[in-house]
């Protein structure tokens, strides 16, 4: 489902996941893939992985703290 987000239309949506900033993430997904929440939030945790393990340094906050209080 991700493949239809190309690299460019990631820069904002990433920035959004470093700032943690999700549900503003999820909202500019569905609207680049016009999937429903929950499917949505399946490739935020995917691309939050991804920039977890790539860019460790660019998130403020452990991976605990990211989702606290983030209920799905």
């Amino acid at each position: 489902m991700s493949a239809s987000i190309s690299g460019e239309q990631w820069l904002p949506i990433d920035e959004t996941i470093f700032a943690n900033m999700k549900l503003p993430a999820i909202e500019r997904i569905r609207a680049l893939t016009g999937c429903g929440i929950s499917d949505a939030i399946v490739i935020l945790s995917d691309r939050y992985k991804k920039l977890r393990d790539q860019s460790p340094e660019r998130f403020s906050c452990s991976d605990n703290e990211y989702w606290k209080d983030f209920y799905s």
